[in-house]
């Protein structure tokens, strides 16, 4: 996961979480070749997640699909969604509450805070834009 500190957030900006999704996950060559390739192009994406289509549930792809018309997309398939920095607060309490014991006891990992940031940035109720063709994630960005 590709993160951009807090600090260089510019307020007024509009900035974009990016899904890389894939059947397998990628090899780190090649996320780090569609990472730079995407980042070297627009300057208002925070995050970008290789995300394994298994490990979602079977719902939210399916909104996801009914969402954009049931694309045929290849593999790789980027998802972008808008960064709303209430959307991770608002996920980090419900981790917090629905696990305020393991959280009292410090048993909730940096993992498990990712994986909430995750399920905020990259709700798929909420995504822009659905395709397999990194130059029109380039270009979506670059509007």
């Amino acid at each position: 996961m590709v993160f951009k500190k807090k600090k260089d957030l510019e307020i007024n900006k509009t900035w974009y979480c990016i899904g890389i999704m894939t059947d397998q996950g990628l090899q780190d060559e090649e996320y780090d070749a569609l990472s730079n390739r995407i980042l070297d192009s627009v300057e208002n994406v925070v995050v970008i997640s290789d995300l394994i289509r298994v490990n979602w549930e079977k719902g939210k792809l399916q909104t996801l699909n009914e969402r954009f018309k049931n694309p045929t997309l290849s593999d790789p398939c980027f998802i972008i969604n808008e960064f709303i920095e209430e959307d991770i607060k608002r996920e980090t309490k419900l981790l917090e509450k629905n696990h305020k014991w393991k959280r009292f006891f410090g048993g909730l990992s940096q993992i498990d805070y990712l994986e909430a940031e995750n399920k905020a940035t990259h709700d798929f109720d909420k995504s822009l834009l659905y395709t397999d063709d990194v130059d029109k994630v380039i270009e979506y960005l670059n509007k």
